[in-house]
């Protein structure tokens, strides 16, 4: 469900494209060390943008470090480190958690009984430090597994279910900000359900899984439509909380997600075109 929140590359300066990566390999350095190997297998970009955003409107200190790794093992590469950093992994440890809990229900496949498990022991620690929203986060899961399992096909439901879970994840703190974030997750959040449901809708269709588009099967070019207008608006009313934040750090890799990095991911999926300067 998740990497569909990305950066245009080819519009990103060298500095944003490398503080960017920062961000990321961060992310997966604290993960590595704080939650083991595993927890990786959930690393996403939507996630980094949680980190970029957060970083830059709370300007908390960071650690950069310059390091190899396995990705990279011949040449060293920097690693911005900082307090987002350590609440962006407790939120992906959440996420994949409930993700794979998901993927239970739909497939029961070896590979996710086996990562569910392993996962089990990495969110009791993620739950301590964040219980408040880790429960929020599995109540708004639940009811969004009662909606699949009743075949739903109104799409603001479901879409808005899952919007409310990512607005929670981007309301950092109970602060002056907090309204403003919470909306921009939450439409991020709408946005990547969408988007999710009419990429797998064939092979979703093809395997008898639930999905809340089933009734367009033989119906694309206006579901297309249709799925163009709903996510327009939710990228709009984005863009407008992220307006309001009025942020300078990291302004231009913000502005690159939100306003082409976004807008081409979900345009390439909807014309099935290339991706190739979509990181």
């Amino acid at each position: 469900m998740f990497g569909y929140v990305r950066i245009n590359k080819m519009d990103l300066t060298f500095r944003e494209f490398e503080n960017y990566k920062g961000y990321y390999c961060g992310l997966c350095r604290y993960l590595k060390k704080n939650h083991g190997e595993i927890s990786r297998l959930g690393l996403n970009y939507d996630i980094t943008f949680l980190i970029v955003l957060l970083t830059a409107l709370y300007k908390p200190n960071s650690e950069i470090i310059e390091e190899n790794c396995i990705v990279s093992p011949f040449k060293k590469k920097k690693k911005i480190i900082n307090e987002i950093t350590e609440y962006a992994a407790s939120m992906n440890i959440i996420l994949s958690h409930y993700k794979l809990e998901d993927n239970l229900l739909d497939d029961k496949g070896i590979k996710d009984i086996l990562a569910y498990n392993i996962y089990k022991g990495k969110l009791k620690l993620a739950y301590e430090k964040y219980p408040q929203k880790a429960e929020i986060i599995k109540q708004q899961m639940k009811l969004l597994n009662e909606l699949e399992k009743e075949k739903s096909s109104n799409i603001d439901m479901v879409s808005n279910t899952f919007g409310e879970v990512m607005g929670e994840i981007f309301s950092y703190k109970d602060d002056s900000y907090e309204e403003d974030l919470r909306r921009i997750g939450f439409n991020i959040g709408k946005y990547i359900y969408i988007l999710d449901a009419y990429e797998d809708l064939e092979e979703d269709y093809k395997k008898g899984r639930y999905n809340p588009f089933n009734e367009y099967i033989n119906k694309r070019e206006e579901l297309k439509v249709r799925v163009d207008k709903l996510i327009s608006i939710s990228l709009g009313l984005l863009a407008s909380s992220i307006d309001k934040l009025n942020l300078q750090i990291n302004r231009g890799i913000i502005e690159n997600i939100v306003y082409s990095g976004v807008y081409m991911r979900y345009k390439n999926i909807l014309n099935k075109g290339s991706e190739s300067n979509v990181q």
